[in-house]
């Protein structure tokens, strides 16, 4: 089996929101930012909480495409009912079949094909799959992932690598397992992407009663997120393509069921995957 493999991207989403905009969302949840008690029994005024900014942040999400093609033989029988009642035994082809409950079984070989294409969005961190209607709207610009570093800005370094990723997006049935004689199976790998998307923090203090907590806003969805992912508190350092993007012929061998690979990497036209 071969796998091409196209050329790798990294990506980081523009946000669609200004910072006032999510500050202005997450000051809109200051009542409901301290859990179901404190809403029932102790709902504070928007007066009694402060909010400030804890900056930007940017989480990986991988986007990996794959078109997969399978020209196979199978062999099977086919049941052929017989009309007539007085038929004891029917010739085809020269080999003569004997009648069992009105039908013969005659043995074939199925000529297959099978053409498939699969895709997914992957949180880079938690393995979750990403809903990306609004990431496909919004605006991303290439990036060198060694030397991404906005000022002011987290980075969170995926936990999640490209070969994982390929591996759960192939999944373990997509060779055809009925097949006797493959005559071409290619996995082509057309895009294998790491995006990086901006949030907005926020940090809520009710002083009087001695809580704090903190909110995501999503700045392409503007959809808030009371429960931050535990993995905006270790923050990375400049990432390191060479790991990520963990795509060898010996790394494939080790993740992708089906024996030995043949590893090939397609030089996509750069201003058309950007596109």
């Amino acid at each position: 089996m071969e796998i091409v493999i196209a050329e790798k991207g990294a990506f980081c989403f523009e946000p669609a929101i200004s910072l006032d905009e999510a500050r202005g969302r997450a000051s809109a949840h200051k009542g409901a930012a301290f859990g179901t008690l404190s809403r029932l029994f102790s709902r504070p005024k928007d007066e009694d909480v402060t909010i400030s900014d804890l900056g930007l942040c940017y989480l990986p999400v991988w986007h990996a495409k794959v078109h997969l093609r399978f020209v196979y033989d199978r062999s099977d029988s086919y049941k052929v009912s017989v009309k007539s009642p007085h038929v004891a035994t029917v010739t085809v082809n020269g080999n003569d079949y004997v009648l069992a409950a009105g039908a013969i079984d005659v043995p074939v070989v199925e000529h297959c094909e099978r053409d498939e294409q699969r895709e997914l969005w992957i949180d880079a961190v938690s393995s979750h799959p990403v809903d990306p209607q609004a990431y496909l709207k919004a605006r991303a610009t290439p990036i060198e992932l060694g030397e991404f570093a906005p000022e002011g800005a987290k980075i969170i370094a995926p936990t999640v690598r490209a070969s994982a990723i390929i591996r759960t997006l192939l999944g373990d049935d997509f060779r055809p397992t009925d097949a006797d004689d493959i005559k071409e199976e290619k996995v082509n790998v057309e895009c294998i992407d790491l995006y990086l998307r901006p949030t907005f923090g926020f940090k809520y203090d009710w002083t009087a009663k001695g809580k704090s907590a903190e909110v995501a806003v999503d700045a392409i969805t503007g959809d808030l997120q009371t429960e931050p992912p535990a993995a905006i508190a270790a923050v990375g350092k400049l990432l390191k393509p060479e790991t990520l993007f963990d795509l060898g012929a010996e790394t494939l061998n080790l993740v992708v069921p089906g024996g030995a690979i043949a590893l090939k990497v397609a030089k996509a036209i750069a201003e058309k995957r950007k596109t």
